[in-house]
């Protein structure tokens, strides 16, 4: 709570908006040789620490037993074989991870966009206090959370169990619970990035409601809305620390999976799982570039 006290005076001040031109000069000269010096050890810094870690784990992925060396004699598919077509626990895990990620992410943009425009418009201490309750779930250790819902949903009124505790209903809570402001802080950013004259000019001009957020407030900030929901859904999907206490038979997640194929010895198999949460990860996320271009060229076009 300290903490997040304190990041709250940091930011509070914090405001950028974007549909006012602002100036983007370097403060900073470079020449050209030291710009090439500067994107060289960023370039390296990112290859060590991003791209080399995924080809090792993509490369174990494809040996047949793990301590082989990489040679072409030693690799097959499968790893794979076995994880798509032999084992139900794999594409158990992935359906119930993109429904509990799927169904965590529309909550979490409905809900997270009202608490943020609250935040925005009505900035009181209220709203203050709703945004500190919100940020705790997320800024405590997942272990301690999932104690906490454990404690709390066995039995939430004494004598009372509703059985939610055991089912997956408790990773939905769990998840929408902990995740919920990382949309908070995507459509609060969203919103402040938005001069607030043009709401005014709306206004003025009887644009009211639903008629402002659909005309004009939406093209704008759906990017940043779209955004915080990516956020919330790919930290859903690949959970571990609250889900490895709260999972039971029949609602395994996949880093739950993971976790136990790497703990029982079997490292290709969790390699090769991974390898495929990278891939479908990497596929999302230039898909949703390529839309936001899109979007932008047809909110420009229309400005």
């Amino acid at each position: 709570m300290t903490g997040t006290f304190i990041q709250w005076l940091l930011l509070k001040r914090n405001r950028i908006a974007e549909t006012v031109k602002r100036d983007v000069e370097p403060r900073i000269y470079l020449s050209t040789v030291k710009k090439r010096l500067v994107e060289l050890a960023i370039w390296t810094f990112l290859l060590f620490t991003s791209l080399v870690p995924f080809l090792t784990m993509g490369a174990i992925s494809f040996i047949k037993a793990y301590g082989l060396p990489f040679k072409l004699e030693n690799l097959s598919m499968k790893n794979y074989q076995y994880l798509l077509f032999s084992d139900p626990k794999t594409l158990s895990a992935l359906g119930n991870s993109f429904k509990l990620a799927s169904f965590t992410m529309i909550v979490c943009l409905i809900a997270g966009t009202i608490i943020a425009y609250l935040r925005y418009k009505k900035p009181n201490i209220l709203t203050k206090i709703t945004e500190l309750f919100v940020t705790i779930p997320y800024a405590l250790p997942g272990t301690v959370f999932a104690l906490c819902m454990i404690f709390a949903w066995m039995q939430p009124i004494r004598g009372w169990n509703p059985g939610i505790y055991g089912s997956i209903w408790i990773l939905f809570i769990a998840y929408v619970t902990r995740f919920l402001i990382l949309q908070v802080r995507g459509s609060y950013a969203a919103l402040l990035q938005v001069d607030p004259s043009i709401e005014e000019a709306a206004r003025t001009t009887g644009a009211k409601g639903w008629v402002k957020w659909r005309n004009i407030l939406l093209p704008l900030i759906l990017p940043g809305l779209i955004g915080g929901a990516l956020l919330v859904f790919l930290t859903a999907l690949t959970e571990l620390t609250v889900s490895s206490l709260l999972w039971s038979t029949g609602s395994e997640t996949v880093g739950v999976v993971i976790f136990n194929y790497e703990q029982a010895g079997y490292t290709t198999y969790s390699t090769a799982f991974s390898s495929i949460i990278v891939f479908a990860v990497l596929l999302g996320g230039i898909l949703f570039m390529t839309a936001g271009k899109v979007w932008n060229r047809k909110v420009l076009k229309k400005t």
